[in-house]
């Protein structure tokens, strides 16, 4: 394999790992998108309610608050089905309308000073076929005043006992879709931020848990990885396939008939880089999403997606050819240079990824390309530079600086071409004498002859007498 076809094997591998990491870094971002329209809707809720109480104004804030919510959470849980939509059309049952795409439902949100008037006010007939909606810090409160009330009321009211019995059974402090749900929210919190809101038109997202670790957990992380591990083996996989399909049809094209020989060498290869590129890929997207989205801590939030994604295949590069040196595969000096031209293709591939974005501006596409451009000329440009100078070691027995061998010793088949009788003990045969066999043989000069030895590259790193 030339250097040109080894790099780009590598680059089509190693790419991966940028991948992972683009794509869950991309992910925590259409959770942050999420977060910044919940934010902006909430505060033109606050603006159209500018002549209103805050009192009044927290009701209307949590219908959107739960709405926009609900949909963040939608987006971290990775489900496009979700939907809601605060309707602030006053219509009885109807403050809130939320689905997925087969049902659609309702919420009806109370929000009073205390448990109390909450489930007095819910306790109308009228809410029976809404999702009942109330603060956080009141929702036992308003369990137990509903229970209360429906049995105050089941002998002479029994349509409002059925009301209060079915607030006190289905009332919820958060809305419910396929497993998303909506961030629940205190009374308290919910007048604070009306009353910032009114006052500075914006809040402190970060207070009230409107941030990316408020509502990412271990398990989208997770969830996002997998995918991502796929998306990187099957990209690498096609890399990897490209020049092997194109040798077979080739070769096909010329001869008539398939090489089983090619077929076979190109379906490990394939397996080999996607199965490697899928662990670069799922790890790195696990350390980006953990990192960029807040559960790793603040400090880790603004960390470079290219620069996890070029960590995670240096380190497991490193652990692949660790391995092989110490199982004796791969000599030290081996081991320095793959190390070496890693970090450089690698560093190559992050800069590319920068330019190829900058290029082409179409999401992650653009990364992946520049990235897998810069990793292979950053491979070949080490090999490249290799060879030069191991030329200049040949001419000149330069060592530099011990990282090439310089060899003097004279080789077997020299040895033996100038007449020098070379003892090898696997292949000394003694024989017994036959006077059958003895023949006298006539003695024959050689002319004189000169041989002039010629020093090259006679292993890795290695510079002897060919």
């Amino acid at each position: 394999m030339g250097d040109f076809a080894d790099a780009y094997f590598r680059a089509s591998r190693d790419f991966s790992g940028v991948s992972g990491a683009l794509e869950s870094a991309a992910f925590v971002s259409d959770v942050q998108s999420a977060i910044d329209t919940a934010l902006a809707a909430m505060a033109k809720e606050a603006e159209r309610r500018a002549n209103v109480g805050v009192d009044y104004v927290k009701g209307n804030i949590a219908e959107v608050w739960h709405a926009e919510t609900l949909k963040v959470s939608a987006v971290a849980k990775g489900n496009d089905d979700v939907w809601a939509t605060a309707l602030s059309n006053n219509k009885t049952g109807e403050d809130v309308a939320y689905g997925n795409a087969s049902a659609a439902s309702h919420a009806e949100l109370k929000y009073y000073k205390t448990a109390e008037d909450t489930a007095r006010q819910l306790g109308n007939p009228a809410y029976s076929d809404s999702q009942k909606i109330v603060p956080s810090d009141q929702l036992e409160g308003v369990v137990a005043e509903s229970q209360k009330q429906a049995a105050r009321n089941q002998d002479s009211r029994p349509e409002v006992s059925a009301a209060y019995q079915d607030t006190a059974d289905t009332v919820s402090d958060r809305i419910e879709v396929d497993g998303v749900t909506s961030k629940p929210l205190t009374e308290g919190d919910a007048k604070s931020i009306a009353s910032e809101l009114k006052q500075d038109g914006e809040i402190d997202a970060d207070k009230y848990g409107l941030n990316t670790e408020g509502f990412i957990e271990w398990s989208d992380i997770f969830r996002e990885s997998g995918s991502a591990a796929l998306n990187a083996a099957a990209f690498s996989a096609a890399l990897t396939a490209a020049p092997h399909v194109y040798r077979i049809i080739d070769k096909c094209l010329k001869t008539g008939e398939l090489d089983a020989k090619l077929i076979r060498e190109g379906a490990g290869h394939v397996l080999s880089s996607s199965s490697a590129a899928g662990l670069r890929g799922g790890l790195a997207a696990v350390i980006t999403g953990s990192c960029k989205s807040g559960l790793m801590g603040q400090s880790l939030k603004g960390v470079s997606p290219n620069a996890i994604g070029m960590a995670t295949a240096m380190a497991l590069n490193s652990i692949e050819n660790s391995w092989r040196y110490a199982q004796g595969q791969i000599s030290g000096k081996e081991l320095a240079f793959n190390s070496s031209r890693d970090a450089v293709a690698l560093m190559m591939g992050g800069g590319g990824a920068a330019l190829g974005q900058m290029l082409i501006p179409v999401p992650i596409l653009g990364a992946l390309l520049g990235n897998l451009v810069g990793s292979t000329i950053g491979a070949v440009g080490v090999s490249y530079a290799n060879n030069k100078v191991l030329g200049i070691c040949v001419e000149s027995g330069w060592t530099f600086w011990g990282v090439v061998d310089q060899s003097y010793v004279v080789p077997e088949h020299v040895l033996r071409e100038a007449g020098f009788d070379l003892f090898a003990p696997q292949y000394f045969k003694p024989e017994l004498f036959a006077v059958n066999k003895f023949n006298v043989q006539r003695f024959q000069t050689d002319r004189s002859s000169f041989t002039f030895l010629r020093r090259g590259v006679i292993a890795f790193n290695t510079v002897g007498f060919q």
